[in-house]
């Protein structure tokens, strides 16, 4: 079986037959931030496709699939995972709760729960620390992942999920975490994409001119009175059936929604690199300005009403603390990231910086070697090259500088990391 392209330009989304190289995947797809779908060549290793599921063979063949309940039951009854209801829209998102796989397994196997997916399951995190062995390895092409890499060290997180829904369960449309790259391997069964391009973004709000404004909800029922650009983003979509074993690439900023055409079971990266830090960046300053937006009679009360003189960096606090509990990333999160990434980039790879109090005041450090880095260092050759690396890095930080120096000056551990990256060899 074989992925078919159910509408849009055929020509902007690839279907990669043979395994790309790094350059070709780097240029094409990483860089030029298109999508594509790979063979299944490239996973027809990995441990789950036989532990998981049996009647298939590695060419994934389109012989007919069961998975092997008993054997996710006995290794992963227990696990607590969270499991949307997909009949229950709850804001922008669907309802969710926590319970034992084995509880939503059960409903399944009984024909009830048919609205229910299991989503964002830190499988390989919870695996590694009862250290079970690998049930899937990265594939080389995705390596180079700063986010994982970092919040891996950091030991609190990560962007590695397992997916596993009937058919007809989905996913609302949506962009990734402050537009980071995402990849999903099918497991099992097969998934209805529909992608939305970065350009026609500002055609999926209610009001397209405000960022925070609400997008559309599910893209097979919406309200042209409400949604009303809606048929222009409908132009450029492209919808794409991914079958069992196949790859897709989802680049940077793109929205999508996904359905489970069968019974799906999906192993799924969220990441970043040097390549689409420059939109992670853009990203993170928008949703800064639109907190502090949001947050405007905070600023005045403070400014006016406040006889703390620091109030200034009071409201710097404020900023940051909203966006670390929107998404768990704020600045020094992000140049922290990028501070560790860059370090492990050298050939004699440089210390990482870890502060040892989250006061903002603070700019008390530890600065060591990673010696056995959590995640695997990633090779010359699955990354452009340093120079080029630290040319983008350079204009980030620049920006950043003359942008937000007030913000800087505030904040004692963002002033910390910045010298650190400027003081990087070039």
């Amino acid at each position: 079986m074989e992925p078919a392209i159910i509408q849009g330009d055929a020509s902007r989304i690839a279907i990669l037959k043979e395994i790309p190289s790094y350059a070709q995947f780097l240029q094409d797809h990483l860089q030029d931030n298109k999508p594509c779908l790979i063979c299944p060549n490239l996973i027809s290793e990995w441990p789950a496709i036989s532990l998981w599921t049996e009647t298939r063979d590695a060419s994934f063949s389109g012989s007919e699939v069961s998975l092997r309940w008993d054997y996710l039951l006995e290794h992963y009854g227990d696990e607590i995972v969270t499991v949307a209801k997909c009949g229950s829209r709850s804001f922008s998102d669907q309802e969710r709760t926590e319970h034992p796989l084995r509880e939503v397994i059960g409903l399944w196997k009984s024909g009830l729960g048919k609205d229910l997916y299991v989503k964002d399951w830190h499988l390989a995190k919870s695996e590694h620390q009862k250290g079970k062995p690998p049930f899937y390895e990265t594939p080389d092409i995705f390596r180079d992942d700063w986010m994982n890499a970092f919040w891996e060290q950091e030991g609190k997180d990560d962007f590695r999920f397992v997916y596993m829904g009937p058919a007809g369960t989905f996913t609302p449309l949506h962009r990734d975490v402050y537009t980071s790259y995402s990849w999903s391997t099918n497991v099992t069964g097969v998934k209805l994409w529909h992608l939305f391009p970065p350009t026609v973004s500002h055609h999926l709000r209610r009001y397209p001119d405000r960022t925070t404004s609400e997008i559309v909800y599910d893209v097979r029922d919406v309200d042209l009175r409400t949604f009303k650009g809606f048929e222009k983003a409908l132009q450029e979509i492209l919808v794409v059936e991914q079958p069992p074993g196949w790859t897709i690439f989802v680049p940077s900023g793109w929205y999508h929604q996904v359905e489970n055409l069968t019974d799906t079971v999906s192993i799924n990266h969220n990441w970043c690199n040097i390549n689409n830090l420059p939109s992670i960046y853009k990203s993170l300053l928008s949703a800064t300005a639109d907190v502090k937006y949001a947050l405007s009679d905070v600023h005045e009360l403070l400014r006016t009403r406040s006889d703390n003189p620091n109030w200034e960096r009071e409201w710097s606090d404020i900023v940051q603390d909203v966006l670390k509990k929107d998404s768990g990333w704020d600045w020094v999160t992000f140049w922290r990231m990028v501070h560790f990434n860059m370090g492990q980039s050298y050939d004699n790879p440089l210390v990482f910086l870890y502060f040892t109090t989250f006061s903002t005041l603070s700019n008390e450090i530890e600065l060591f070697k990673v010696v056995n880095p959590a995640w695997p260092l990633t090779p010359p050759s699955f990354r452009p090259p340093l120079p080029q690396m630290r040319a983008i890095i350079n204009n980030l930080l620049s920006d950043f500088k003359s942008e937000w120096s007030s913000d800087i000056a505030q904040n004692v551990q963002l002033s910390t990391v910045l010298e650190a990256i400027s003081n990087m060899p070039e």
